[in-house]
């Protein structure tokens, strides 16, 4: 009896062994064929918990680097569009405001055609759409930002646009005679001009009055409004000159010079037989020119800064208008509104940073801001200088003049386009400063990628070199174990005696 026991008791023991070896095998080989330890979370054990969290980390950096994809693409589309805008405003630059364009009335008729094209191409950039969504809406992204291009140039439904915007202002600077606001005339040897307005939001300014004649006696601007005089104590010699300096209502100056006697070149004046007859005749001289540069200096001023106050305007902040009719006698300005202006710029118009009009959060600890507005500076002002060339009309009487009034207006337009590039620029520069945060911080979440990935490879999947061992050794150890259970199965009473 105690001999069948001990071969019991080693079977049992053979027995379990076995067993144990061939969940062990069973298990290996899952192994091996997945390449993770586990089949459910209850089988990782300590590791579970720190799976868990890696996971989650990794979750959330795929959110992310699908931010990241998206900003990257909208930073593109904006990007791009700029350079189309950009390119195109250099067309107008380059092309229809060049100084060496001849004033010809068919290379008049060409610029108009020109910009008044080019001018929808820029509006059609402004108003690009990604994904439903437009590009320089700001918050407004659902409708098209910028109105249609011939509504803004020419108005409609009883709403002003920028032709009629810029004709009021026109008749406002220019004022009832021709001359600029400034009124001119001789007592005895004294010729006396000044404004005729205190504080004048219109026409000239008076700036300052120089001669070099010593027979000549100046008074300063003073006064409200300012008036300055031309005080002949002898006759001017021949050659002597007057300077008037002027202010514009873009900003600029101008002189207008009078030459005793006249001359080639020269808005001159002659000396008469006496003093009084001398100022008389600098009076008729100063009106006359004052009335030519009305029309052209003044007139080309008047149609920049209109169009710079435009295109400032919007839905929420409408343009200044002339307050008329009449125009020519106005005094002040008076608030526009959607029902009697063309309000251009229907996108997002406060006062915050138009790239925080769109913001993505990129990483834990950063979001980007990728916004832009139609409406900002530089797309404005480019929209302005390219728009006066395309409304503004010049004389059809007189061909000289027309001339003039062109190259005058053709360099206005283009002063605008100085700073308007810089500004688009800046725009610009911004945009692409963003997407530089938006790649690098790509670049170190692939690398935090790459870190978790490694430590939940490490505590997940198995090496299968090691697996692959242990599974052999244990299927030899099985075979073994075998070989003895056959070997404890065939004893006998005669055999173990």
């Amino acid at each position: 009896m105690s001999v069948s026991g001990h071969i019991s008791g080693a079977g049992y023991s053979t027995a379990q062994s076995i067993s144990q070896i061939r969940a062990e095998i069973d298990d290996l080989s899952r192994q091996l064929s997945t390449g993770k330890r586990a089949q459910s979370l209850s089988e990782m054990g300590s590791f579970l918990s720190k799976s868990i969290d890696l996971r989650s980390r990794l979750a959330r950096l795929s959110v992310y680097d699908d931010a990241i994809t998206n900003t990257n693409m909208n930073i593109d589309s904006r990007t791009n569009v700029i350079k189309s805008f950009s390119e195109v405003s250099n067309q107008v630059e380059i092309n229809s405001l060049n100084p060496s364009t001849a004033p010809e009335p068919s290379n008049r008729t060409t610029v108009r055609t020109n910009v008044r094209r080019q001018f929808s191409q820029l509006v059609d950039y402004l108003n690009t759409e990604l994904n439903g969504t437009y590009l320089f809406g700001g918050k407004e992204s659902g409708s098209a930002p910028v109105l249609d291009a011939n509504l803004i140039l020419d108005g409609g439904g009883g709403k002003a646009g920028l032709s009629q915007y810029i004709s009021e202002r026109q008749a406002a600077d220019l004022g009832a005679n021709g001359q600029g606001r400034l009124q001119v005339s001789s007592t005895g040897s004294v010729v006396s001009f000044g404004e005729t307005v205190p504080g004048s939001l219109f026409g000239f300014t008076l700036k300052g009055v120089t001669s070099q004649d010593p027979g000549i006696t100046l008074g300063a601007p003073t006064g409200t409004p300012p008036q300055a005089t031309v005080s002949l104590n002898a006759q001017p010699a021949a050659g002597s000159t007057i300077t008037v300096t002027l202010g514009l209502p873009d900003g600029s100056t101008m002189d207008v010079t009078l030459t005793a006697a006249g001359g080639a070149g020269t808005n001159g004046f002659a000396i008469g037989a006496t003093t009084a007859q001398t100022a008389g005749n600098i009076a008729t001289a100063l009106q006359s020119v004052l009335q030519t540069a009305g029309k052209i200096q003044l007139a080309a001023a008047s149609a920049k800064s209109a169009a710079l106050d435009f295109f400032k305007g919007s839905s929420t902040n409408p343009p200044r208008r002339v307050a008329g009719p009449p125009y020519d006698s106005a005094t002040n300005f008076v608030a526009g509104n959607a029902n009697n202006t063309v309000l251009w710029y229907q996108g997002t118009d406060d006062t915050n940073d138009p790239r925080d009009d769109v913001v993505a959060k990129i990483s834990e600890r950063l979001s980007l801001a990728f916004g832009a507005r139609a409406n900002e500076v530089g797309f404005a002002e480019t929209l302005a200088g390219t728009a006066i060339m395309a409304v503004t009309n010049f004389s059809t009487t007189d061909e000289p003049l027309a001339k003039q009034q062109f190259s005058e207006m053709r360099d206005r337009a283009r002063s605008i386009f100085a700073q308007a590039k810089t500004d688009v620029t800046s725009t610009n520069v911004s945009l692409i400063n963003a997407q530089t945060i938006a790649k690098t911080n790509s670049n170190d979440q692939k690398s935090e990628k790459a870190i978790y990935e490694t430590a939940l490879a490490n505590g997940e999947n198995v090496p299968l070199e090691q697996t692959a061992v242990s599974l052999t050794s244990l299927q030899t150890q099985l075979q073994a174990l075998y070989q003895l259970t056959a070997k404890l199965q065939s004893l006998s009473l005669a055999n173990y005696i």
